[in-house]
């Protein structure tokens, strides 16, 4: 073959993916060929706010591995190492911020293309013969049911891209004794996603063993003793490109610790199946969509060409029975691997996914695809396509549905005209292979023609079918909200030079999101110091703590601050909400018609002094109002408690679960409900004085509503519509008393301190200490041994502080406090990889200076 023709292959193995994907783009009107967008599940809410942060670090806004955008601040590393390390994402340095969704959507596409060019190269170098057909493989791996369901997770992605260059490079290692291609491929897994990094790991190992058994041919050499004494090469090249990678794994695993995936579940390391026979259905289109994408059968899903010749990979005489016996070893370990739970818990790094369940099915679909090209080769040598191989496929096809049709997961069934259409499409395909091969000349190439568009069809119309019922968000009210939003801030910031948090709520249509959008992570899209959070790294002793103060806590993942607590502004410093609510009892500084702006009073700075028996204070479980009062007579002792409780006049119940409470406040201020036994999931309507509360955060559990400002003798009505009966015991109303909580507040300020943030990642402040019964500085700053902390230029040490924040303590007179991030086992990690890395170079020096004597 030319090199001509070679080089066109290779491009067609990435412009045909690319091509059917502008083509489903513009079906489905995403942006810039509609006014659609993908900001929808954890694109939207995580992953486009994470480059977001991206962007600002390379733009300069700052150089510090330490983010106070970060829930109440933390290192990026964690993040970073999850989410953000792929090459892809340089991308974005190239669109503006309002423009990332349209930047997200250009980096899946060039994503997928590009799998489709490492398989094609993969099956190329391989197997020494690649023709235009080979470019229908490479597409089906490209465009495989793992993709079409997972690729809004488009971190993942870049494993796809490897995983051919991976085996091309374990195969060289083991012929040839040639490791970089395996060694770069894995580092470069390990690198740009550790999470699927780690599955390519244990892939790797299963290779290697069905490689070495596939080309040694004596009987001896069956020993796992030689297999690990004849791969010395390769456990040293896996072990030390592993080691490389301590950089990023050092600090991500460091990261991984502090949060709540070090607890395991027992039930998830118990050996039962995951699912029945209803996995077959899988194998035809229309299997998953938007919907079912969190819970649904695994995504096996390659293509009906596939699955045929896969089929006829063990049907053929022509390929050996040794050949047949190793590929299905390894396809059914590979399949093991998500069929028992216990396997698949350990594939999933010992936690059991929580969504996006069977995460590692695109090797399945590799190996099926891989196995299928050796058909296909034998077919095209003159082995012929028999009536068994679609009647197997069939009839498996037709038993998973049927199976699935009566199974608890019925659900996933999507639509029994899918079956019709899988059905059409296997017999419609085998009958141009055997055409095919029948035919010669003009004729050949006509059905040739006419196979590609039938597999190239199939693979949109599934890709179709997983997109169709995204409630896609809308791209030009996205970019007119973040510009307004942007502006908004960048004043604020611009304002007040000192460090401060902003609590921020967004309408989810305003924004240009279809569905709920809960606003998590605001503060990483916009680059402010926030309190909401939602990632998987996300520390679980923070939020703990917040969560003991009142903020609402979903799940491990998630972190957020609803409704307005002053208490809670004092203690994180939130110095300005912004909200499209109008709260007439307080001033909006806003110009802007779409958002109103509000300064907290409460918010006196980061930190304060309080005294030394503050640093005792443990906080309670499921208490947040008590925890709150404990905190204020703790800094100021006062005879009545800051918060007062309602009388309680009435509560009545009526007809299909309605229930009225009616209540009497005793005291002017902000009217605070914590109910812990009320299912919230389970409430249908909630108003308060016949006004409806709709939190910008849907309520699923515990949370500290704060439902408005109220005079005293107030009568509060509340009404309540749920699905299941409701009792009134552990109800808690009280009232945050006005002024005596501005008392406080007033003499409060005088022991703030006020911290000014370098670009750098340096914090300074200066404060007095006038009283020596108050000489404890409480920094609402979660507590992290990184900090190195000077006070007058003197190193001191930090302590843990109410949960998870930072106390100092001072003597009498003025300090000047600076506070430093360095990340040790980043360091650590770096000189680790440099080693490494010096170490394998000093070794091929000394290898070259032998071979020249």
């Amino acid at each position: 073959m030319s090199k001509t023709k070679k080089k066109l292959l290779v491009s067609g193995s990435f412009f045909l993916p690319f091509l059917l994907l502008i083509i489903l783009w513009s079906i489905l009107g995403l942006a810039p060929f509609g006014n659609n967008n993908l900001l929808v599940s954890d694109l939207g809410t995580q992953y486009m706010p994470f480059l977001s942060a991206f962007k600002q670090f390379f733009q300069g806004k700052t150089d510090s591995l330490y983010s106070f955008s970060d829930a109440l601040g933390g290192t990026i590393l964690p993040l970073s190492a999850y989410y953000l390390l792929s090459p892809f994402n340089i991308l974005v340095l190239l669109f503006s911020y309002e423009q990332l969704p349209i930047a997200i959507l250009l980096i899946i596409t060039l994503k997928i293309s590009l799998m489709g060019s490492s398989m094609f190269y993969y099956l190329q170098k391989t197997y020494r013969q690649s023709t235009i057909s080979t470019l229908l493989f490479s597409t089906s791996y490209s465009l495989c049911g793992f993709v079409t369901v997972y690729c809004l997770n488009f971190m993942w992605l870049d494993a796809l891209i490897l995983l051919p260059l991976l085996v091309l490079g374990i195969q060289r290692l083991w012929d040839h004794k040639k490791y970089v291609l395996y060694s770069a491929a894995l580092f470069l897994a390990i690198v740009t996603n550790y999470y699927m990094g780690y599955m390519l790991c244990i892939f790797a190992v299963c290779y290697s063993l069905y490689w070495y058994y596939q080309k040694t041919e004596s009987a001896e050499k069956k020993s796992i003793w030689l297999f690990i004494k004849n791969g010395r090469l390769f456990f040293v090249t896996s072990f030390l490109t592993g080691i490389s990678t301590s950089f990023i794994l050092i600090p991500a695993v460091e990261g991984m610790l502090a949060t709540k995936k070090t607890n395991f579940e027992w039930q998830t390391f118990l050996p039962t199946p995951n699912f029945g026979f209803n996995f077959l259905s899988q194998l035809g289109l229309g299997s998953v969509n938007f919907e079912w994408r969190l819970e649904h059968l695994p995504t096996i899903f390659s293509g009906i060409l596939m699955v045929l010749f896969f089929i006829a990979y063990f049907q053929l005489s022509a390929i050996s029975k040794k050949e047949k016996i190793g590929a299905a070893f390894l396809v059914g370990f590979i399949f093991l691997s998500f069929w028992l739970e216990l396997v698949n818990t350990i594939w999933h790094m010992f936690q059991s996914p929580a969504g996006f369940p069977y995460r590692n099915t695109f090797i399945f679909s590799f190996l099926m695809i891989k196995f299928a090209y050796e058909a296909f080769l034998k077919l095209k040598e003159g082995a012929k396509l028999k009536v068994v191989v679609p009647s197997i496929f069939s009839g498996l096809l037709l038993f998973g549905y049927i199976a699935l049709k009566f199974s608890k997961e019925k659900i996933f069934l999507l639509s029994d005209y899918y079956v019709v259409i899988s059905l059409v499409s296997i017999w419609l395909t085998f009958g141009l292979v055997v055409l095919i091969q029948k035919m010669h000349g003009a004729k050949k190439n006509g059905l040739y023609l006419f196979l590609f568009l039938v597999v190239c069809a199939e693979l949109i119309f599934n890709f179709w079918i997983s997109f169709k019922d995204i409630p896609f968000g809308n791209q030009e009210k996205f970019a007119q909200t973040y510009q307004i939003q942007d502006e908004i801030i960048s004043d604020l910031q611009n304002e007040h030079p000192h460090l401060f948090r902003i609590k921020q709520t967004i309408d989810s249509d305003a924004a240009g999101y279809n569905e709920k959008n809960n606003g998590y992570n605001n503060p990483i899209l916009y680059g402010y110091a926030g309190v909401s959070s939602y990632t998987s790294t996300l520390d679980a002793k923070t939020q703990d703590t917040l969560n003991a103060l009142g903020l609402y806590q979903k799940n491990d993942r998630r972190i957020a601050y609803v409704d307005e607590s002053k208490v809670i502004n004092l203690l994180l410093n939130v110095n300005y909400q912004l909200t499209p609510e109008l709260k007439f009892y307080q001033k909006n500084i806003s110009s802007d018609p779409s958002t109103n702006v509000y300064e907290n009073e409460e918010a006196i700075g980061m930190g304060f002094l309080v005294p030394q028996a503050f640093a005792d204070l443990k906080l309670a479980e499921n208490q947040p109002l008590k925890n709150q009062e404990m905190i204020l007579q703790q800094i100021q002792k006062n005879n009545q408690a800051y918060f007062q409780e309602t009388q309680k006049i009435a509560w009545s119940e009526q007809a299909d679960h309605h229930y009225t409470l009616n209540t009497k406040t005793t005291t002017d201020g902000e009217l605070h409900l914590y109910a812990p036994e009320i299912d919230w999931k389970k409430i249908t309507s909630f108003k308060v004085n016949g006004e409806k509360i709709q939190p910008a955060v849907y309520i699923a559990t515990n949370q500290l509503f704060n439902l408005g400002y109220f005079k005293k003798d107030d009568v509060v009505q509340l009404q309540l519509e749920s699905e299941n009966e409701l009792e009134d015991k552990n109800i808690e109303l009280k009232t945050l008393q006005q002024e005596t909580f501005h008392s406080f507040i007033t003499k409060q300020k005088s022991q703030a301190i006020q911290l000014e943030e370098e670009v750098s990642g340096t914090l300074t402040g200066k404060i007095t200490v006038t009283d020596p019964e108050n000489s404890l500085l409480y920094l609402a700053i979660p507590y992290d041994k990184n900090w190195q902390i000077t006070v007058d230029g003197k190193k001191v040490k930090a302590k843990s502080v109410l949960g998870n924040f930072t106390g100092i303590e001072l003597t009498s007179g003025s300090h000047e406090i600076t506070m430093h991030y360095q990340q040790r086992n980043f360091i650590v990690g770096v000189l680790i990889s440099i080693s490494v890395l010096l170490g394998v170079l000093f070794y091929q020096l000394l290898k070259r200076v032998k071979k020249r004597i």
